[in-house]
């Protein structure tokens, strides 16, 4: 049913239940798996190029480690990801366009994650990958 499974991670909790589960769909189809963090631009304001560059030194860092826990998680299943990619820019249109450009015909990806109370004002990721992927869209809770 699904070839290729794109499951977006960004370490919260919900996103760690959509890795399961999309690990879990992966077996049961035997589909292909690929995982993808989207970092979001460091925020300009005003101070020193030093603070800039440790800000974005410990998102890399960040995201290097959930990276390597979705990896050891997946690999504790007897899976591997198709490919394990890391984006810089806007969340909802990463996913989007990743989903589209690897040819994934399932997104599985959390219901709240890091965006906390933006979400609120702006929109729920979740809720904007699934108006506008072009492919099914599971949201885990």
């Amino acid at each position: 049913m699904f070839r290729h499974i794109l499951v977006a991670f960004e370490g919260s909790a919900s996103s760690r239940k959509a890795l399961d589960v999309a690990l879990t769909v992966a077996e049961a189809f035997r589909s292909k798996v690929s995982l993808l963090s989207v970092e979001e631009y460091v925020p300009r304001f005003p101070g020193d190029i030093g603070e800039v560059k440790e800000e974005k030194r410990l998102q890399n860092e960040y995201y290097a480690k959930i990276q390597r826990e979705a990896r050891e998680a997946a690999k504790l299943r007897g899976l591997d990801f198709e490919r394990a990619d890391l984006l810089m820019g806007h969340v909802a249109r990463g996913i989007i366009d990743h989903a589209k450009e690897v040819q994934c015909d399932l997104i599985v990806m959390g219901h709240s994650g890091r965006s906390g109370a933006w979400a609120s004002f702006l929109g729920s990721t979740a809720e904007k990958v699934s108006r506008y992927a072009h492919c099914t869209v599971m949201i885990v809770r």
